[in-house]
């Protein structure tokens, strides 16, 4: 028997064309870093919480991402408990 099973999933033409550009400009191939990135993912899920995990996409109503946008072009100054929490102390 094999120590070897293949494994089959679907993703976006963008992620494989990632991956193809990777593996290549590396010289790496797709199964070593397919595996070393589950075997990496699956590990952290493991060792870390939840809230460690922020999800890549958000979904937004018209108004909050306008406001998001409105504070992205034109961040707030940092608060003193901002400031203090950069700073490795606790507000």
């Amino acid at each position: 028997m094999s120590a070897y099973s293949q494994i089959s999933a679907t993703v976006s033409a963008t992620t494989k064309e990632r991956l193809d550009r990777f593996t290549e400009s590396q010289g790496l191939k797709k199964n070593f870093v397919v595996e070393q990135a589950l075997l990496y993912f699956i590990e952290a899920r493991r060792e870390l919480p939840d809230e460690a995990f922020i999800p890549t996409r958000m979904v937004l109503e018209d108004k909050s991402f306008d406001e998001v946008a409105k504070l992205l072009e034109k961040p707030p100054a940092p608060t003193a408990a901002l400031r203090k929490l950069m700073r490795g102390k606790r507000p």
